[in-house]
């Protein structure tokens, strides 16, 4: 046979056989399709995924220490220096377009001499108030902070940063000359040693032009909003800020360890350009930046401490991304297996019409390998229009489901769906390779077939699964690996080892619980057809299952997909409302309600007025904090002391039922009546010893006394406190930790001093009114950052969390229905098209249309029925697992399963509703068909 006429041979036999063609490409081109959706879907977030995650931007990324050196005779070149080997280092590693900036501060330890504003009271040394010399670019961002007074200009001119109590209670206030110490070593720990021994031998004088509230420098609003914060994590509590050749000239006019001083550079990376599927080499490129930084400062002499805190947070990214990928993956790579298993179904389906092509072919003179080629060519046909549905769905699927902000809402800001020669050679090799692993054994066997085989009776065998028992060793590695997670998760061992076997546990149970219950459905079969076969108003029914029995095989396969199938989007559901109700309580748990303002002045009503006037405020409060750390040898206690207003405060703050044993926050804030009333956490409770029941008595520092005694009233125990409970106690820990809970007078009683104070307030915002808005019109009422919940959740509306989410169940959601339409309608219809005879037969024997439209429906419905309530419930015992799994480093407050009824319900109908519809459909076609044509066709 000639090339041409060949060809014109097996475009005739294809459209001859195009029915049998669609179905066989339409499960390949639904998994290609997945396949490419997935990678695309992944990708497009291959350079946003670390910030995205992050939410906020790390105040320490990468430092540089310069342990405490001499710089005499070096002061006018040390830091041109040092800038030049930390720039030249940055360019040989080749990582300049990734770093945004490197700040170099130099630092010495200090203590401030102040005078009190009250009369009465005596000079105080303050501890810990550092002296740092920052880049001049700063300062001009500092005017705005600015208390009162100007910026430095001169050698010896410094701001002061501190606490709001601080300056009101000393005279920074008045500007001017102020004795600076430096500590001295000295075995008592007097620190008043540096002042007895005066200036220059321990300090020197330095000119005070400004003061800033250390509140406002942290909360800084500008274009250095992330440096300003991250400075303010590097600096201690309180600080002076100055030039750096303020500092050299301090350090050098001193007597006591003349001349010497520290440095710190912080670096600040570009995070944007991290790739998140290739997290090793990015930590391999901080390595080598650490290593060389360390070998060229070693080699001009300098002691460095490299800090690589960038790695860390490379790393927890790290293993929460490939997380939600693997959370994307197991309710995507089903729907692809469930696609592949459609084409193999269907093509089992069409196996005994197929046989009888290739039979008559073979008695008509065609050749096996004219029969091999035609198959072939088939093959390759079908994979090539496979590889047409790919991208005609693919794309579009994948842009659809980058806007997915909710079930079955598309309304979000979409990126731009990444696609690259990567992606597109990968779905090409997917495409062959799974059309080869799929119709290489079935083509050979085609081109072996014998007459004998192609019409003679074909006897049902069980599936390999159910001779081998597939499904109980399943569920038994399943549990074996849940055990050995839970285990892990308990334990110290790499969460990578349990994120592997913890996302496989599911997946086992899953198909093993599926199968398991599979091989029970023909006996419920049988069990239905008894009953119908005896009662006549039930003959339609009993007859669907003897057919169903008749057809176990085909049966069970249906069954198999679209039990998966509500399995697959039951648990989807469960696991992303579930996920997304613990991470809002997680946010609003860090903040203790939907808007937190550190830092407050708390001592009048000014700031709390202000706020309360701006529209969507619907209440505020003020929270009072202070600490006490108490030493018994090697036994520490450390006491938290959080003074509320009871009643506002129980109106504003966030709690959940299981916070407490009360009903409401009300009923336990309420029983805070005097100064002595306290709250305390249960468990904490149980490891202070002086507890009689009703009091406890701790033992508290205070300014000038000395340890002193106080005594408490417990009115009651609480199971969490948002923000200030965050661990249990831990038996042989030496260092203890108390939240005590009581009003504003507690804290005032039990700090070491009115500098020890610190101030927050709460607000609750309005129903109906933005959160991120309100927060928005406070910074801009008070000139300030403030904290929301909004911007904590990291699965918020429009977050990449969300996204993956909501896209991987979409994305579940839409691919199952295709699949439960196409696994119905072919079970169908295939029955048909391979039992023409016994359709025909059954017309001419006198049943109706209508009885025949109830056969086909009754028997779909059956199957859609059992596969249904079988996946709603092992979904939601599957859904339980993976949360454990997203929420595995989660101890406080514990994670719950939300089920979400309506979404639940409505997806439930959906996919019940269109199953029923397609088997309806598809037999409604059936009964139309003419009986004396489908005789003629046989």
């Amino acid at each position: 046979m000639q090339m041409l006429e060949r060809l014109k041979f097996y475009y005739k036999m294809l459209l001859l056989n195009r029915r049998n063609t669609l179905v066989m490409f339409l499960g390949l081109g639904i998994s290609l399709a997945m396949i490419s959706e997935g990678l695309i879907f992944i990708y497009s977030f291959q350079y946003d995924a670390f910030t995205e995650f992050n939410k906020q931007t790390p105040t320490k990324q990468f430092t540089l220490t310069l342990s405490s050196f001499n710089v005499h005779g070096k002061e006018d070149t040390i830091l041109s220096k040092i800038n030049n080997i930390t720039q030249d280092v940055i360019e040989e590693v080749g990582i300049q377009d990734r770093i945004l900036r490197t700040d170099w501060f130099s630092e010495r330890g200090t203590m401030l001499y102040v005078d009190s504003s009250d009369p009465e009271r005596e000079e105080q040394l303050i501890p810990e108030f550092n002296l740092y010399g920052l880049p001049v670019d700063y300062f001009s961002a500092l005017e705005s902070i600015l208390y009162n007074g100007t910026l430095p200009y001169r050698k010896d001119e410094v701001i002061v940063v501190a606490k709001r109590a601080t300056i009101e209670s000393t005279n920074l206030t008045n500007l001017g000359r102020f004795s600076l110490y430096v500590p001295v070593f000295d075995l008592s720990g007097d620190i008043y040693l540096s002042v007895r021994m005066g200036i220059p031998e321990a300090g020197e004088h330095v000119n005070v032009t400004g003061i800033i509230a250390s509140e406002d420098f942290s909360n800084f609003k500008g274009s250095l909003t992330d440096d300003f914060k991250a400075l303010d994590d590097y600096f201690s509590d309180q600080f002076i800020l100055t030039t750096h050749t303020a500092v050299l000239e301090y350090v050098t006019k001193i007597q006591y360890l003349s001349g010497y001083a520290g440095f710190t550079c912080r670096f600040a990376f570009d995070l944007t350009k991290i790739d998140a599927f290739n997290v090793a080499g990015e930590i391999s490129k901080i390595n080598v930046l650490s290593q060389t930084m360390q070998r060229e400062f070693e080699k001009e002499g300098f002691e460095l401490i490299v800090e690589h805190q960038i790695v860390d947070q490379l790393r927890d990214f790290n293993e929460e991304f490939l997380i939600f990928q693997l959370f994307a993956l197991l309710f995507t790579t089903p729907i692809i297996g469930m696609a592949l298993s459609l084409t193999s179904y269907s093509s089992n389906l069409m196996k005994r019409r197929q046989k009888r092509q290739i039979s008559s072919m073979l008695q008509r003179g065609s050749s096996r390998k004219e029969v091999l080629n035609l198959l072939i060519f088939q093959a390759v046909e079908f994979t090539v229009l496979a590889l047409l549905i790919c991208v005609i769905i693919g794309y579009p699927f994948a842009w659809l489901m980058i806007k997915s902000n909710g079930f079955l809402s598309f309304g979000g800001v979409s990126v731009f769906p990444a696609m690259n020669m990567i992606i597109f050679y990968v779905i090409i090799a997917a495409a062959f390779i799974l059309s080869i692993l799929i119709n290489a054994k079935n083509i050979w066997d085609m081109s072996n077939i014998s007459t004998v085989e192609a019409y003679g009776t074909t006897i049902q065998k069980k599936p390999f699964w159910e001779k081998t028992f597939i499904d109980v060793i399943f569920i038994v590695v399943g549990i074996v690996l849940w055990l050995i997670v839970r285990l892990q998760i308990k334990g110290t061992s790499a969460y990578s080892f349990a994120y592997g076997l913890g996302t496989t546990a599911p997946i086992c149970l899953i198909l093993g619980s599926i199968l398991f219950l599979t091989r029970i459905y023909p006996f419920l079969v049988n069990f239905i057809a008894k009953i119908g076969w005896k009662r006549p108003k039930l003959g339609i029914l009993g007859l669907s299952a003897k057919r169903s029995l008749r057809r176990k095989s085909s049966v069970i396969r249906s069954l198999v997909l679209i039990s998966l199938t509500f399995t697959l989007i039951i648990s989807a559901m469960t696991t992303t409302q579930s996920y997304q109700d613990y991470d809002k309580e997680q946010a609003y748990y860090q903040l203790g309600a939907d808007i937190l303002i550190k830092n407050v002045k708390v001592s009048n009503d000014n700031i709390k007025n202000k706020v309360l006037a701006i529209e969507g405020v619907a209440a505020g409060s003020y929270i009072k904090v202070t600490s006490q750390i108490i030493t018994y040898g090697e036994l520490t206690y450390s006491y938290m002391v959080v003074g509320i207003d009871p009643e506002e405060f129980a109106t504003v703050t966030y709690f959940q039922k299981d916070y407490f044993d009360t009903s409401t926050p009300a009923s336990i804030f309420s029983k805070i009546q005097d100064d002595n009333d306290v709250l305390i956490q249960k468990q904490q409770l149980e490891k202070i010893a002086s507890y009689t029941g009703s009091q406890i008595t701790i033992d508290v520092e205070k300014y000038i006394l000395g340890r002193v005694n106080y005594t408490m009233d417990v009115v009651d125990t609480y199971n969490f406190f948002p923000r200030f409970f965050n661990e249990y106690p831990i038996t042989g820990d030496p260092v203890l930790r108390f939240t005590i809970i009581g009003n504003y007078n507690l804290t005032t009683a039990l700090t070491y001093s009115s500098f020890n104070i610190g101030g927050d307030m709460l607000v609750k915002v309005e129903e109906g009114y933005s959160i991120t808005e309100v927060a928005e019109s406070i910074e801009t009422e008070l000139d300030r950052t403030v904290d929301n919940v909004e911007d904590l959740m990291g699965s918020f509306e429009g977050s990449l969390r969300n996204i993956m989410l909501y896209g991987s169940l979409n994305t579940s959601f839409i691919s199952s229905m295709i699949v439960t339409v196409a696994a119905i309608s072919l079970m169908i219809l295939i029955q048909v098209l391979e039992n023409e005879m016994e359709i025909a037969m059954l017309k001419t024997m006198g049943m109706s249309p209508r009885q025949l439209f109830s056969l086909f429906t009754t028997e779909a419905v059956t199957i859609i029925l059992f596969g249904s309530l079988l996946g709603l419930s092992i979904g939601i015992f599957s859904a339980r697992m993976f949360m454990e799994i997203l929420t595995i480093d989660n101890v406080i407050p514990p994670a719950n399963l939300s089920v979400p009824p309506l979404q639940i319900f409505f997806a439930f109908g959906l996919l019940f509703l269109t199953a029923i519809s397609s088997a309806a459909f598809t037999s409604w076609l059936i009964f139309r068909k003419d009986t004396i044509k489908a005789i003629k066709q046989i």
